[in-house]
């Protein structure tokens, strides 16, 4: 065999080698998120047994295998006390909805958290409706009974500033309220430390204020970071973000200075709800200040909890806003809100189709 062709096979050898070794190596995961295909998406949405009292711009949390509806508004204008719950269900349904402890305090734009066996009733509004509406700093804190029911309201610590239109979440054993209105879109989080033996501590501005003032927005917890996304825009020709902050959590529990996230929402919403599922961030819901949305959006988050880009999933069964999410075991729950011309008692689940 002449050098030329001996040259020539050994090339073809060499190439035959590189294009195995390419094709058995694994592919990367996508920018934020995760290798497996439409690891966030989600199932269809299943109706559930309503709760009682229609309600919109309330709060839902999930805690000891019970779902809890608390404060709100009802169609005849009024805020709501009475606080509902039922159990969940080893499937994920719902059994029956009974009435619990009402609110000290009726009000709505409210958030609501669980921790250690209680839930946590934080901020809101009361009053008149309109621009008389007052900003609550009300905390409120009721004890989990072994049947689901909750004890008596409890008033703890004001707020260092009424909040309207706030989020909270857990982290550890801090509290965090971000956001909302007490006068001015706020761009300001506080947190309260609760100890080890159930006694919360005062609540304390945190040092780090988001980059965007935000009111009726969403939040969520994933990992090691809070997370702010979309929201009302004031004094401005548009009427929702759709940006998403993010900030890391210090061993003390305060927050690192706050980032943009270089992805953006498809749909620019407000009173929208967000949650966290499986290393995913997840919005649906709200408004874009021209019509109400039924659009969810998903968005893969990697370990240094950078947010990769946002796809749409199975919509909601009908636009809906100013509703309220919990989720347990891998599963969420969308409960009330306004849909259509009227306010929502339903409640719609879903979960991720990897599971």
């Amino acid at each position: 065999m002449s050098r030329s062709r001996i040259s020539l096979a050994i090339a073809a050898v060499f190439v035959g080698t590189l294009l195995l070794l390419a094709a058995l190596r694994p592919t990367p995961p996508a920018a934020g998120g995760t290798a497996k295909a439409h690891g966030g998406a989600l199932k269809s949405w299943q109706s559930l047994r309503p709760f009682k009292l229609p309600r919109r711009a309330l709060a839902a949390v999930a805690a000891r295998g019970h779902l809890y509806v608390i404060g709100g508004m009802d169609g005849n204008g009024h805020y709501v006390a009475p606080v509902e719950y039922a159990p969940i269900l080893a499937d994920g349904r719902l059994g029956p909805w009974r009435q619990t402890s009402a609110l000290q305090e009726p009000r709505f734009y409210l958030a609501t958290v669980a921790l250690d066996g209680y839930l946590y009733a934080l901020g809101g509004a009361s009053g008149p409706r309109g621009e008389d509406n007052r900003p609550s700093a009300t905390v409120e804190r009721a004890a989990i009974q072994a049947d689901g029911s909750l004890g008596p309201w409890q008033r703890l610590a004001y707020l260092t500033t009424p909040r309207r239109g706030l989020k909270a979440v857990v982290r550890g054993r801090h509290i965090y309220a971000l956001g909302g209105y007490n006068g001015s879109f706020l761009k300001s989080v506080e947190h309260s430390r609760v100890a080890a033996d159930g006694t919360p501590g005062p609540w304390r501005p945190d040092p780090e204020r988001a980059r965007v003032s935000r009111y009726i927005h969403s939040a969520a917890a994933l990992g090691h970071h809070l997370y702010l996304l979309a929201g009302h825009v004031q004094h401005q020709n548009r009427m929702s973000y759709g940006d998403v902050e993010s900030a890391a959590l210090r061993p003390d529990g305060n927050l690192k200075p706050w980032h943009i996230q270089p992805s953006r929402l498809n749909v620019p919403r407000f009173i929208a709800e967000a949650f966290a599922l499986e290393n995913h961030l997840y919005i649906l819901g709200g408004h874009d200040g021209g019509r109400r949305l039924r659009s969810v959006e998903y968005a893969p988050v990697d370990e240094t909890g950078r947010v990769g880009p946002w796809t749409e999933t199975t919509p909601l069964p009908e636009p809906r806003s100013a509703a309220a999410v919990a989720v347990w075991q891998g599963r969420v729950y969308v409960l009330g809100g306004m849909g259509g011309s009227r306010i929502l008692s339903t409640v719609t689940m879903s979960r991720p189709r990897s599971r």
